[in-house]
């Protein structure tokens, strides 16, 4: 007689949401030649350029990860092995096989005070991120300007279901990334004294059998 056996009871966490987080040290040196095109070319706009969903939050050009400048490939650099360290994460070994595509476009984002930016995504894009060259000044007892990454399960409004919100502060030199798809926010700004200055962008690719 064979006595039937059965797996025992597992939690699983199906589903976790990759988030990449890096701080550079030695971006000082590059952060201020970047500080100083970016505010270069707003200042050459015929007219300022507000943020879609932004609460007096200036865009730049689309364009300015192809600049031509040292500081500017630097962070391209830094941007593609982000995408790379995802692309593992999320694909595995399927990741050796992904075609990239050029970064689909990147631009600075200046914060004055006060400024703020609603909860929204980047759907149309495979990875979205953020490099913060100038964070302006903050008060962690408030969380001024603080990236809020958002659960995205649609049930996860009900108490206890959620982790709560992500929230990681701007500081001069550390990138973000995560997946286009999920949902976040910018807090407002506290700063007096500066601007606080970043740099988001987009990157898509493709992988065997179409993903994206």
């Amino acid at each position: 007689m064979t006595t039937a056996t059965h797996p025992r009871p597992t939690v699983s966490p199906i589903w976790p949401v990759p988030i990449y987080q890096a701080d550079f040290p030695e971006a000082a040196a590059y952060n201020v030649a970047l500080a100083e095109l970016i505010l270069l070319q707003q200042a050459a706009q015929e007219q300022p350029v507000i943020l879609p969903g932004g609460l007096d939050a200036r865009k730049s050009s689309e364009d300015i990860l192809t600049w031509e400048h040292p500081a500017v490939t630097w962070l391209r650099g830094h941007i593609m092995g982000a995408v790379t360290a995802m692309a593992t994460d999320m694909l595995g070994d399927a990741a050796q096989h992904i075609t990239a595509r050029p970064i689909a476009e990147g631009w600075a984002v200046t914060y004055a005070e006060g400024a703020s930016l609603l909860p929204h995504t980047h759907h149309s894009t495979s990875i979205a991120g953020v490099y913060y060259i100038d964070p302006g000044t903050t008060d962690s007892g408030q969380d001024p300007g603080f990236l809020q990454l958002l659960d995205p399960r649609p049930g996860a409004v009900a108490r206890d279901s959620s982790s709560g919100v992500i929230r990681i502060q701007p500081v001069a030199g550390r990138m973000v990334a995560f997946p286009g798809w999920l949902n976040h926010q910018v807090r407002a700004t506290a700063s007096k004294e500066r601007l606080r200055i970043c740099v988001a962008f987009n990157v898509s690719f493709t992988a065997p059998g179409g993903m994206a």
